[in-house]
């Protein structure tokens, strides 16, 4: 269950990376058409006599605050109901005479709009899921019982590395056989035997290590013993 966390959270933070990371593209897509709606208003306020001179793309390119932004500004004239929307990024609609609107556009791609965009914040959402997934992927799921010691003995059963732990994680490394039964077959009346052969295999399976042996303690109970 817990090496799920780091999962769940890589999916969260994936999650928040792409929202925010769209809404800062909104934001700077808004703020680019609101620029070029100001400075069509302005041109227009400057009332010049042309709108397809030079000077008057000139004056409106000089309208828009944001000076990388002004040798790709251009202005558009239609008649009637036309209009082009393959010029990318367009102002909204000014009346020039009763049938020629006019927009001011920006010949930018979507890449160019998100590569001006603020992704501060996505990138940190980013990073995060960055390291969740690290954490997924390093982290070692642990059991009732579990040490450090679990993962080292891959020739080892689940049932077989969860009598390791619980040895391995009491003090003195020494559990009596009853208390060992009670934690690895909750409910059965009498798992002595199953115990002893879990044990047995255990032993057979650690041989490979060769520094960690079980022994009986009298009778009564397993001790887990590392030798340096």
């Amino acid at each position: 269950m817990k090496r799920r966390y780091p999962l769940m959270l890589m999916f969260v933070f994936g999650l928040l990376a792409v929202w925010t990371s769209v809404q800062s593209y909104k934001i700077a897509q808004r703020e680019i058409t609101n620029q070029l709606t100001e400075a069509l208003l302005l041109t227009q306020a400057d009332a010049p006599r042309d709108w397809l001179s030079t000077d008057t793309i000139r004056q409106f390119r000089s309208h828009i605050r944001q000076p990388e932004l002004r040798a790709s500004a251009g202005l558009a004239l239609y008649a009637g109901d036309a209009d082009d929307r393959s010029r990318g990024l367009q102002s909204r609609a000014l009346s020039i005479t009763s049938s020629v609107r006019a927009r001011g556009y920006l010949a930018y791609s979507a890449w160019q709009v998100w590569w001006m965009s603020d992704q501060r914040l996505s990138a940190l959402m980013a990073l995060l899921m960055f390291l969740s997934m690290g954490a997924s992927l390093w982290r070692v799921p642990t059991k009732v019982g579990a040490t450090e010691s679990e993962g080292r003995f891959p020739r080892l059963t689940p049932m077989q590395e969860q009598l390791v732990g619980l040895l391995m994680s009491t003090p003195g490394r020494e559990l009596s056989k009853q208390a060992l039964c009670q934690a690895l077959w909750p409910g059965k009346p009498d798992a002595s035997e199953t115990l002893y052969t879990l044990v047995r295999r255990t032993k057979q399976a650690l041989e490979a290590d060769g520094h960690v042996h079980i022994r009986s303690v009298r009778g009564r109970a397993y001790q887990i013993d590392i030798e340096d």
